[in-house]
């Protein structure tokens, strides 16, 4: 196993990095409450507790408020997670 070291980010890269996750974080937290809103059969604000991200064929699995939700496209659906999908965060 290659040796891990931790690397701090710094000055403009640091900024940046954030400004991205901030980004990011706003973009899924808006996924998440349209995936649960059709997922879930309502409207309402939903509390995302995380969301993985799957890429190339776009996947992302979100969880919170006692409900799993997928974005998928394509084809472009939203629907509930199947049982792996699930599982994937008991590991």
């Amino acid at each position: 196993m290659a040796a891990q070291n931790t690397v701090r980010l710094e000055d403009k890269e640091l900024e940046h990095v954030r400004a991205l996750t901030r980004e990011v974080d706003a973009k899924l937290r808006e996924i998440h409450e349209i995936t649960m809103g059709h997922v879930r059969g309502e409207e309402g604000k939903y509390r995302p507790k995380q969301a993985r991200f799957v890429f190339d064929n776009i996947r992302i699995i979100m969880e919170g408020d006692g409900t799993c939700g997928v974005y998928e496209d394509p084809p472009g659906i939203c629907r509930p997670c199947t049982l792996e999908e699930t599982i994937v965060n008991d590991r």
